[in-house]
């Protein structure tokens, strides 16, 4: 290192720059280190650079530990409506995964502060000062809480004997990486818990079934825990119905449901034609054993409807019995899979304009009918409220005008909202308004559709498109003079059904600048 550039990080380090100097600073680093020629270095500094980068991008996420807390304690997210994961996700643009993995983190490791505002101690104190030093990363953290909340409760419960292990989890992660750590943690569990004891708090803790997003195959991945009944009630179900043989799809003289009333003969020709694997035997008894309670109609009813799968598709679709049609818990399902799911169940035609919003089904009553319900699946799929993908089988039927300030129960004012975002709309500080976006509060790509927007900003109302990925694809321009005659029949409709006066006035005039064209 030069004498001059020694110089300039002294001067630096002397300075009292806040958090945004900082940040700036790096910013302007951060920016020529992505250009610096790399072929000029040595072996030996590109690879203490590359230990630099790693240990600087470990502090890195140490800092955004720190922040979630902080922005935690503040309750920035509650104060404009929002839980403090979807917050995050909404800012950062991270996943759910991340948003959620983050905040579990800063709880264990981040810097908070008492009631009287005094710092307290990290729950993993000597994991959180070597996240800070930069001498380990989020996976040798997530290791050493894997390990520590895998050991029985009668150890965690001995806070001395608990910090002893963790202290020593984190002085081993320094030196090693998570790999070698979680041979570590073996070796503590088997110091700790030489007899491999665990006890019915144990096995309730960890229980657990979960299954994954559906991937690009459409497949969803399924993990858990399960403990012994509940293992033994499985095993029982897949030695009758994951047999070979039976409740096999991919052959229509398979004998499903009781197999003591098939015949014999049936039973075991069907086996001697049936190719498929243990595993897939064991899933295709989990779908009857699935079809046959929701089948049954054992789960009673949901939000107002039979517990019954729900499956949207357009009508192109049911003839031509080809793409992809959506579920109301979020889900997606080939439309020759759905038709079969349906067999000779009664179907529903629900007729959307192309902005995907019912054209009418009225009602005069406050709460909405079952029908009305399912014309709102098929339209919103799901939450309306920006960024929400809380899917149709989590959300409530919600007026656009409260039914007790003259609201009307009919399908063109209503929308579906999940519980949590319902809350917020209300007529407090920092609370939300629901209303149709028109040309003069959106743009024409919005118009027609639901709009959020705040009490007390300047901002638009903005509709959600998490439900409608289909839009990233084919999305509106922002501004398209020439597109203007495709929404005249909705400006008009607007005009029509929300010509009376507002119930709140708007709160100031804003220039709305995506009405203009932007020079290129």
């Amino acid at each position: 290192m030069s004498t001059g550039m020694a110089d300039l990080i002294d001067r630096i380090e002397g300075m009292a720059l806040d958090a945004t100097e900082i940040v700036a600073v790096r910013e302007v680093l951060s920016r020529k280190l992505i250009d610096v020629p790399l072929a000029m270095m040595s072996d030996k500094e590109a690879v203490e650079l590359a230990q630099a980068v790693e240990m600087q991008t470990r502090r890195d996420e140490a800092v955004k530990i720190r922040l979630s807390a902080e922005l935690t304690e503040r309750r920035v997210a509650a104060k404009l409506g929002h839980k403090h994961n979807n917050f995050l996700r909404l800012v950062l643009r991270i996943s759910a995964a991340q948003a959620s993995a983050r905040s579990k983190r800063a709880e264990r490791t981040g810097i908070w502060h008492s009631i009287t505002g005094e710092v307290t101690e990290p729950r993993y104190p000597h994991t959180a000062k070597a996240l800070r030093d930069g001498a380990i990363g989020l996976a040798h953290e997530k290791v050493i809480f894997e390990t520590m909340t895998a050991l029985p409760a009668s150890i965690r419960s001995d806070l001395g004997l608990w910090a002893k292990g963790e202290r020593s989890m984190a002085d081993a992660a320094r030196t090693m990486d998570p790999d070698e750590l979680k041979k570590v943690g073996l070796h503590l569990h088997a110091y700790l818990n030489p007899d491999g004891t665990f006890d019915d708090v144990d096995r309730k803790q960890k229980r657990e079934l979960n299954t994954s997003k559906q991937g690009a195959d459409h497949m969803a991945g399924i993990k858990g825990n399960l403990d012994p009944a509940t293992k033994a009630l499985w095993d029982m179900v897949a030695e009758k119905w994951a047999a070979k043989g039976m409740n096999n799809p991919e052959d229509p003289q398979s004998p499903s449901g009781n197999v003591d009333k098939a015949d014999p003969q049936t039973i075991k020709e069907a086996a001697a034609r049936d190719s498929r694997s243990q595993g897939q035997r064991n899933h295709d008894a989990f779908r009857r054993l699935l079809e046959m309670v929701v089948g049954q109609g054992k789960l009673g009813q949901h939000r107002g409807l039979p517990a019954r799968v729900i499956v949207t598709m357009t009508l192109e679709q049911l003839e031509s019995e080809v793409g992809l049609a959506t579920t109301a818990s979020g889900g997606v399902i080939p439309v020759r899979d759905a038709l079969a799911l349906a067999g000779a169940t009664r179907k529903f035609l629900a007729l959307l304009d192309n902005k995907h919003r019912p054209l009418f089904l009225g009602r005069q009553a406050r709460l909405a009918s079952a029908d009305q319900r399912l014309a709102l699946i098929a339209a919103d799929r799901g939450c309306c409220r920006p960024g929400c993908d809380k899917p149709a089988t989590r959300t409530a039927v919600h007026h656009l005008t409260e039914w007790s300030k003259g609201g009307r129960t009919d399908i063109t004012a209503l929308a579906l909202v999940c519980d949590g975002d319902h809350a917020q709309v209300h007529d407090g500080a920092n609370g939300w308004l629901t209303e149709i976006i028109t040309n003069r509060t959106g743009p024409p790509g919005w118009q027609g559709r639901i709009g959020w927007r705040q009490r007390g900003t300047a901002d638009p109302p903005r509709p959600n498109n998490s439900h409608f990925s289909e839009l990233f694809f084919t999305h509106p321009e922002m501004w398209n003079p020439d597109g203007e005659d495709d929404v005249a029949w909705f400006k008009e409709r607007a005009r029509e059904a929300f010509g009376a006066p507002r119930s709140e006035p708007p709160i100031r005039t804003v220039d709305y600048g995506w009405r203009r064209p932007v020079a290129a």
